[in-house]
Protein backbone atom coordinates (compact mmCIF):
# COMPACT_ATOMS: atom_id res chain seq x y z
CA UNK A 1 0.00 0.00 0.00
CA UNK A 2 1.56 3.55 -0.83
CA UNK A 3 1.68 5.97 2.20
CA UNK A 4 0.39 9.59 1.99
CA UNK A 5 3.59 11.72 1.05
CA UNK A 6 1.66 14.71 2.72
CA UNK A 7 4.21 17.02 4.22
CA UNK A 8 6.58 15.16 2.46
CA UNK A 9 6.50 11.76 3.91
CA UNK A 10 8.03 9.19 1.80
CA UNK A 11 5.90 6.55 -0.06
CA UNK A 12 6.22 2.86 0.26
CA UNK A 13 7.77 1.30 -3.01
CA UNK A 14 8.25 1.44 -6.44
CA UNK A 15 8.56 -0.48 -9.34
CA UNK A 16 10.03 0.52 -12.53
CA UNK A 17 10.49 -1.41 -15.95
CA UNK A 18 12.53 -0.39 -18.56
CA UNK A 19 12.27 -1.63 -22.43
CA UNK A 20 15.94 -0.40 -23.18
CA UNK A 21 16.51 0.24 -26.70
CA UNK A 22 19.55 2.24 -28.10
CA UNK A 23 18.52 4.43 -31.34
CA UNK A 24 18.68 8.26 -31.11
CA UNK A 25 16.98 8.62 -33.98
CA UNK A 26 13.26 7.04 -33.09
CA UNK A 27 11.63 6.35 -29.95
CA UNK A 28 13.20 3.22 -28.83
CA UNK A 29 12.83 2.83 -24.86
CA UNK A 30 10.25 2.45 -23.17
CA UNK A 31 9.78 3.08 -19.44
CA UNK A 32 6.78 2.73 -16.99
CA UNK A 33 6.17 2.25 -13.15
CA UNK A 34 4.24 1.02 -11.16
CA UNK A 35 2.77 1.11 -7.49
CA UNK A 36 1.15 -1.03 -5.08
CA UNK A 37 -2.42 0.15 -4.69
CA UNK A 38 -5.62 -2.01 -2.33
CA UNK A 39 -3.09 -5.08 -2.67
CA UNK A 40 -3.19 -4.75 -6.61
CA UNK A 41 -0.43 -3.30 -9.08
CA UNK A 42 -1.62 0.09 -9.75
CA UNK A 43 -0.24 2.51 -13.05
CA UNK A 44 -0.87 6.22 -12.48
CA UNK A 45 0.67 7.62 -15.63
CA UNK A 46 1.08 6.92 -19.13
CA UNK A 47 4.57 4.53 -19.93
CA UNK A 48 7.25 6.75 -21.52
CA UNK A 49 8.44 6.31 -25.27
CA UNK A 50 11.22 8.39 -26.04
CA UNK A 51 14.93 8.18 -27.79
CA UNK A 52 17.18 5.96 -25.86
CA UNK A 53 19.71 8.80 -25.02
CA UNK A 54 20.71 8.15 -21.38
CA UNK A 55 20.46 11.90 -19.64
CA UNK A 56 16.81 11.33 -21.18
CA UNK A 57 16.30 8.22 -19.32
CA UNK A 58 18.23 8.72 -16.53
CA UNK A 59 15.84 12.46 -16.07
CA UNK A 60 12.71 10.06 -16.48
CA UNK A 61 13.62 7.68 -14.04
CA UNK A 62 14.51 10.63 -11.31
CA UNK A 63 11.11 12.15 -12.03
CA UNK A 64 9.20 8.81 -11.54
CA UNK A 65 11.37 8.38 -8.49
CA UNK A 66 10.48 11.71 -5.92
CA UNK A 67 8.67 10.87 -3.01
CA UNK A 68 9.56 7.16 -3.13
CA UNK A 69 11.12 5.22 0.07
CA UNK A 70 12.38 1.98 -2.41
CA UNK A 71 12.45 1.76 -6.02
CA UNK A 72 13.18 -1.83 -7.72
CA UNK A 73 14.15 -1.19 -11.51
CA UNK A 74 14.26 -4.27 -14.27
CA UNK A 75 15.50 -3.51 -17.09
CA UNK A 76 15.19 -5.32 -20.21
CA UNK A 77 18.33 -5.84 -21.41
CA UNK A 78 21.42 -8.11 -20.61
CA UNK A 79 22.66 -7.00 -17.29
CA UNK A 80 26.26 -8.76 -17.37
CA UNK A 81 28.65 -10.63 -19.55
CA UNK A 82 29.14 -14.27 -20.19
CA UNK A 83 32.29 -15.39 -18.38
CA UNK A 84 33.22 -17.37 -21.40
CA UNK A 85 31.88 -17.74 -25.21
CA UNK A 86 28.86 -15.50 -26.16
CA UNK A 87 25.90 -16.63 -24.00
CA UNK A 88 25.82 -16.57 -20.01
CA UNK A 89 24.23 -19.94 -18.35
CA UNK A 90 20.80 -18.59 -17.69
CA UNK A 91 20.40 -17.39 -21.39
CA UNK A 92 21.66 -21.00 -22.27
CA UNK A 93 19.04 -22.41 -19.85
CA UNK A 94 16.23 -20.83 -21.30
CA UNK A 95 17.03 -21.64 -24.69
CA UNK A 96 16.75 -25.53 -23.56
CA UNK A 97 13.34 -24.76 -22.46
CA UNK A 98 12.54 -23.07 -25.70
CA UNK A 99 12.78 -19.50 -25.21
CA UNK A 100 14.85 -17.60 -27.58
CA UNK A 101 17.08 -15.07 -26.23
CA UNK A 102 20.11 -12.82 -27.58
CA UNK A 103 23.48 -14.38 -26.81
CA UNK A 104 24.76 -11.60 -24.68
CA UNK A 105 28.32 -11.76 -25.42
CA UNK A 106 27.72 -11.22 -29.25
CA UNK A 107 29.52 -8.04 -30.56
CA UNK A 108 26.23 -7.10 -32.03
CA UNK A 109 24.59 -6.99 -29.09
CA UNK A 110 27.95 -5.21 -26.83
CA UNK A 111 26.44 -1.16 -27.42
CA UNK A 112 23.31 -2.62 -25.96
CA UNK A 113 24.57 -4.66 -22.92
CA UNK A 114 27.06 -1.98 -22.20
CA UNK A 115 24.00 0.61 -21.99
CA UNK A 116 22.05 -1.75 -19.87
CA UNK A 117 25.00 -2.45 -17.11
CA UNK A 118 25.92 1.37 -17.31
CA UNK A 119 22.00 2.05 -16.52
CA UNK A 120 22.05 -0.56 -13.73
CA UNK A 121 25.10 0.97 -11.99
CA UNK A 122 23.58 4.83 -12.20
CA UNK A 123 20.36 3.53 -10.67
CA UNK A 124 21.60 1.25 -8.05
CA UNK A 125 24.28 4.51 -7.04
CA UNK A 126 22.02 7.50 -7.73
CA UNK A 127 18.67 5.91 -7.33
CA UNK A 128 19.17 3.33 -4.32
CA UNK A 129 17.35 0.99 -6.23
CA UNK A 130 17.68 -2.36 -6.09
CA UNK A 131 18.24 -3.90 -10.28
CA UNK A 132 17.08 -6.67 -11.81
CA UNK A 133 17.13 -8.27 -15.33
CA UNK A 134 13.61 -8.62 -16.95
CA UNK A 135 13.07 -10.65 -20.45
CA UNK A 136 9.33 -9.29 -21.18
CA UNK A 137 9.03 -12.37 -23.87
CA UNK A 138 10.21 -15.21 -21.44
CA UNK A 139 7.02 -13.22 -18.89
CA UNK A 140 4.70 -13.53 -21.54
CA UNK A 141 5.21 -17.01 -21.88
CA UNK A 142 4.88 -17.59 -18.28
CA UNK A 143 2.04 -15.46 -17.94
CA UNK A 144 0.59 -16.79 -21.08
CA UNK A 145 -0.07 -12.90 -22.77
CA UNK A 146 0.04 -13.50 -26.49
CA UNK A 147 3.28 -15.94 -26.14
CA UNK A 148 2.90 -17.15 -29.91
CA UNK A 149 2.10 -13.83 -31.00
CA UNK A 150 4.40 -10.97 -32.78
CA UNK A 151 4.57 -7.88 -30.21
CA UNK A 152 5.29 -5.45 -33.21
CA UNK A 153 1.90 -6.61 -35.03
CA UNK A 154 -1.09 -4.62 -33.79
CA UNK A 155 -2.87 -8.10 -33.38
CA UNK A 156 -0.31 -8.95 -30.75
CA UNK A 157 0.06 -5.76 -28.96
CA UNK A 158 -4.15 -6.20 -28.69
CA UNK A 159 -3.84 -9.72 -27.21
CA UNK A 160 -0.89 -8.53 -24.67
CA UNK A 161 -2.81 -5.35 -23.79
CA UNK A 162 -5.88 -6.77 -23.03
CA UNK A 163 -4.41 -9.36 -20.70
CA UNK A 164 -2.24 -6.79 -19.01
CA UNK A 165 -5.68 -5.14 -18.27
CA UNK A 166 -6.58 -7.87 -16.36
CA UNK A 167 -3.45 -8.25 -13.48
CA UNK A 168 -2.95 -4.30 -13.85
CA UNK A 169 -4.66 -1.61 -11.81
CA UNK A 170 -5.35 1.65 -13.44
CA UNK A 171 -4.58 0.88 -16.93
CA UNK A 172 -7.73 0.89 -18.57
CA UNK A 173 -8.10 4.75 -17.52
CA UNK A 174 -4.65 5.04 -18.99
CA UNK A 175 -5.29 3.72 -22.32
CA UNK A 176 -8.74 4.45 -23.06
CA UNK A 177 -9.28 3.35 -26.61
CA UNK A 178 -5.61 3.12 -27.90
CA UNK A 179 -3.60 1.08 -28.00
CA UNK A 180 0.23 0.64 -26.97
CA UNK A 181 3.27 0.42 -28.66
CA UNK A 182 5.24 -2.95 -28.00
CA UNK A 183 7.95 -0.26 -25.98
CA UNK A 184 5.88 0.48 -23.78
CA UNK A 185 3.97 -2.65 -23.29
CA UNK A 186 7.70 -4.53 -22.75
CA UNK A 187 7.95 -1.55 -20.18
CA UNK A 188 4.38 -2.07 -17.92
CA UNK A 189 5.23 -6.00 -18.07
CA UNK A 190 9.00 -5.33 -17.18
CA UNK A 191 7.68 -2.99 -13.95
CA UNK A 192 5.54 -6.16 -13.01
CA UNK A 193 8.43 -8.53 -12.81
CA UNK A 194 9.50 -5.92 -10.49
CA UNK A 195 6.62 -5.64 -8.36
CA UNK A 196 6.35 -9.48 -8.18
CA UNK A 197 10.38 -9.89 -7.55
CA UNK A 198 8.98 -7.22 -4.58
CA UNK A 199 6.04 -9.17 -3.35
CA UNK A 200 7.41 -12.98 -3.55
CA UNK A 201 5.76 -13.30 -7.49
CA UNK A 202 8.77 -13.82 -9.20
CA UNK A 203 12.06 -16.18 -9.48
CA UNK A 204 15.47 -16.01 -10.93
CA UNK A 205 17.08 -17.77 -13.57
CA UNK A 206 20.74 -18.02 -12.73
CA UNK A 207 23.72 -18.61 -13.51
CA UNK A 208 27.41 -18.18 -12.32
CA UNK A 209 27.13 -14.90 -15.03
CA UNK A 210 23.80 -13.69 -14.08
CA UNK A 211 20.46 -13.85 -13.57
CA UNK A 212 17.12 -13.20 -15.39
CA UNK A 213 14.03 -12.75 -13.55
CA UNK A 214 10.70 -14.28 -14.78
CA UNK A 215 6.96 -14.31 -13.04
CA UNK A 216 6.48 -17.79 -11.45
CA UNK A 217 4.88 -19.78 -13.92
CA UNK A 218 1.56 -21.54 -12.71
CA UNK A 219 -0.40 -24.33 -14.45
CA UNK A 220 -2.56 -27.01 -12.95
CA UNK A 221 -2.61 -25.53 -9.54
CA UNK A 222 1.16 -25.97 -9.28
CA UNK A 223 4.00 -23.63 -9.45
CA UNK A 224 6.68 -24.58 -11.83
CA UNK A 225 9.97 -23.42 -13.02
CA UNK A 226 12.06 -23.57 -15.75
Amino acid sequence: MKVSNVSGVMESSLFIGVDLGTSLKRKSTGLACLVEKNGKPWIDSQPEHIISDDGLIRSCMIRMSENFASKIVAIDAPLSRPDHGTMRECEIRLRKHGIPCFPSGAEWVSSWVNKGIALKDWAENELGARVIEAYPYAARRALQLGEDLKKKTKKGREIIQEGLLAIIGGLDEIVGDGLLSDDELDAIISAYTAYLDGNGGAFKIDGADGEIYLPLKKQDRRINQY
